[in-house]
């Protein structure tokens, strides 16, 4: 926030930070979401404290099919968004659609045959 800390105010120093550096408790929260770090683990990138999600999010895509963080190299891409392989699947039918036309509509992957039963 920029404010000057009362003496009496108890301070945050994040370690990464460098001692130099110092926040009122309400103030030390993740650059992404504002959620306050005191009581958390936080990881320090570009400069600013992060949670550990939006931190794992930097450095890897998250899969929209299960929401976990998506480790291996081999993954499927759509229109700004990643699928664990086995996640890239019919959201009604389950089937795999690695290499089939589908449609996407709100984050939901549908086959052809689902996606044409919808309209």
């Amino acid at each position: 926030c920029k404010q000057a800390v009362p003496g009496d105010c108890p301070v945050v120093y994040a370690d990464r930070a460098g001692y130099s550096r110092q926040w009122h408790p309400a103030c030390f929260v993740c650059c992404r979401c504002a959620e306050p770090l005191v009581d958390l683990i936080y990881f320090w990138k570009s400069g600013a404290a992060w949670c550990g999600r939006h931190y794992c999010e930097s450095m890897r895509p998250r899969c929209a099919g299960c929401d976990e963080i998506i480790f291996s190299e081999d993954y499927q891409q759509a229109e700004g968004l990643a699928w664990h392989k086995k996640h890239f699947a019919c959201l009604e039918c389950e089937t795999l659609l690695m290499g089939k036309p589908f449609s996407l509509a709100n984050s939901s992957l549908l086959c052809s045959t689902c996606s044409q039963s919808r309209v």
